[in-house]
């Protein structure tokens, strides 16, 4: 399934804000699945991956999870959720 990177910029927003909406946007699951955020504190940014069919599929989560975003744009995931390949020589 496609996955997607959601860009927002949340001045004023704190931690504890982010947490909630995340939650909120992981209870919809209807549209789209949440993969995870990374926050960065001193941009006031936070970056959310998406599992969806569509980039419309993810805005809607978000719209009905009420979150701001910047923007939506497809990726292509590169190692994540894969194990680092073992180096040669590594025996552990």
């Amino acid at each position: 399934m496609p996955t997607y990177l959601v860009e927002r910029y949340l001045p004023g927003r704190d931690r504890a804000w982010i947490e909630a909406a995340v939650d909120r946007l992981r209870r919809q699951r209807r549209t789209a699945t949440h993969l995870g955020s990374t926050y960065i504190v001193g941009d006031d940014a936070c970056f959310c991956r998406f599992e969806a069919e569509t980039a419309d599929d993810v805005r809607d989560a978000n719209e009905i999870a009420g979150i701001p975003f910047a923007r939506i744009v497809a990726t292509e995931e590169i190692g994540i959720g894969q194990p680092a390949p073992a180096k040669k020589g590594d025996r552990s």
